[in-house]
């Protein structure tokens, strides 16, 4: 057989232990490794309806979507969280209008930035030094930028980070809401949290007025299978329709949007069982974990922390995240969800049990036992100013005249493209922001790890405007 990538994925779902999205775990729950998902892959045939004009089965499966997560009405998405983050900033603003935007998002938003015409005015995250993390996004700097923009549409948080932080978005949005704005919340890592109270309240319990959840990331459902709820009154649902309609596909998935729906039933009838197997092994596997020497697992409160996101630490030890990373998927067959520089990020889900937790539980302990403390200095999250900054239109820059120049000739000029770790795809550098230093200390540091820059003989190119 001549066909490599079918070949390499049946491979690997054989021979890896995943840590990573998405959270079916090749079908290891919800018996969803004995359905035909042929028999799923539909289209707008009589009696199947239409999801942009929804009034029959999907429109059922939809409202039993938002009943379950308790929002007024949830769309099915099957681009990805991408799509409602587009949809959502397509439908609460028009050309002209301003944003704020917490500058650890998604570089999803940028795009949406650009087609709708929309200036950022950019907050950013606390940063957490000793644990170079990106923390919440205060209700100070919220109110300080809502005091120096207050003619902004709303703002826009991530909520959980990709790390699992969660912001206090009921204080956020009892704020704005009392200047008549809207809260859009980047929700893509938090579609778990109705499955028990040991996982942080959602935003759609919480304030939020759009809130988008990746299912796929943390629940098992097919990449790019997503949710958009409407939470308010302060939306229109025909609105976020005609704006869905214009950037995701004219064919959604019936496959997605089936599983999506399967998903939700099987959660409702097995929630005992899914607590049992999953969260409470989940916890007491964090507990043993307590007991790593050199490197440690960060926690935080449940109510402000997932603790389904397992972050282990290598500030104190004589590797790094990248190296650590490295060990788990070579020794153990263990794939992490992401690497940083001083930690790695592993995606534990409902298809997680007793087994996989501790077969990772053991890895992590072996390889601890091995290291020693070492304190490292590099940093790869303190690339944020703390201050409301109010960005270029990046409208404008795209469409702009713009070169690539070589690292040293950028210095104060303005970025014509995201320069991004990824994953997560949290910008370094934002299209239209200006290049400084610091900027280029951190992408001569990670050259190696970036997207949006080129790297010719050694020497860093950036895409700059004119």
């Amino acid at each position: 057989m001549n066909a490599p990538l079918y070949k390499k994925l049946i491979e690997y779902s054989d021979s890896k232990l995943t840590f990573h999205m998405p959270g079916h775990k090749f079908g290891t729950i919800a018996d969803l490794d004995k359905i035909n998902l042929t028999l799923l892959d539909n289209t707008e045939a009589i009696g199947m309806d239409n999801l942009y004009e929804a009034e029959g089965i999907i429109e059922e499966a939809m409202c039993l979507m938002a009943n379950f997560y308790g929002a007024k009405k949830t769309l099915f998405l099957t681009n990805g969280s991408t799509a409602g983050i587009l949809a959502s900033i397509l439908a609460i603003c028009k050309e002209g209008d301003r944003l704020i935007v917490a500058r650890n998002a998604h570089h999803s938003v940028w795009s949406a930035l650009i087609l709708a015409g929309v200036e950022p005015v950019y907050i950013s995250p606390q940063y957490l030094e000793e644990e170079d993390l990106l923390g919440e996004i205060t209700l100070q700097s919220v109110e300080q930028a809502m005091e120096a923009y207050p003619d902004v549409k709303g703002v826009l948080l991530v909520s959980p980070t990709y790390e699992g932080i969660v912001s206090d978005i009921q204080a956020i949005s009892d704020y704005i809401h009392r200047h008549n704005k809207i809260l859009i919340v980047d929700e893509a890592h938090g579609a778990h949290f109705v499955l028990d109270e040991s996982f942080p309240k959602s935003s759609i319990n919480s304030g939020g007025d759009i809130v988008i959840n990746s299912m796929h990331k943390t629940l098992p459902t097919l990449t790019q299978s997503g949710l958009l709820h409407i939470c308010s009154d302060r939306v229109s649902y025909e609105t976020v329709v005609a704006s869905l309609r214009m950037i995701q596909t004219s064919s959604p998935s019936y496959m997605m949007m089936g599983v999506m729906d399967y998903i939700r039933d099987y959660i409702l009838k097995h929630r005992d069982l899914i607590k049992k197997q999953y969260v409470d092994e989940l916890k007491e596997m964090r507990n043993r974990l307590k007991e790593l020497k050199v490197l440690h697992l960060i926690e935080g409160d449940h109510k402000c922390y997932d603790i389904s996101k397992i972050i282990i630490s290598a500030v104190q030890a004589s590797i790094s995240g990248y190296k650590l990373a490295e060990l788990l998927n070579e020794r153990y067959d263990i794939v992490v969800e992401a690497a940083l520089e001083n930690y790695i990020i592993l995606m534990t889900t409902m298809a997680d049990h007793a087994q996989t937790l501790f077969r990772l539980e053991q890895a992590l302990k072996e390889i601890d036992s091995e290291l020693e403390k070492c304190v490292h200095i590099g940093r790869s999250n303190n690339f944020l100013e703390d201050k409301v900054i109010l960005g270029t239109s990046p409208r404008k820059i795209h469409y702009g005249q713009k070169n690539w120049k070589t690292i040293e000739e950028c210095i104060n000029k303005k970025s014509a493209q995201n320069i991004m770790l990824y994953p997560p795809g949290i910008p370094i550098l934002c299209l239209g922001e200006a290049i400084e230093e610091r900027h280029i200390e951190i992408i001569k540091c990670f050259k190696n790890k970036l997207q949006g820059i080129k790297v010719i003989d050694e020497v860093i190119y950036l895409n700059v405007a004119d």
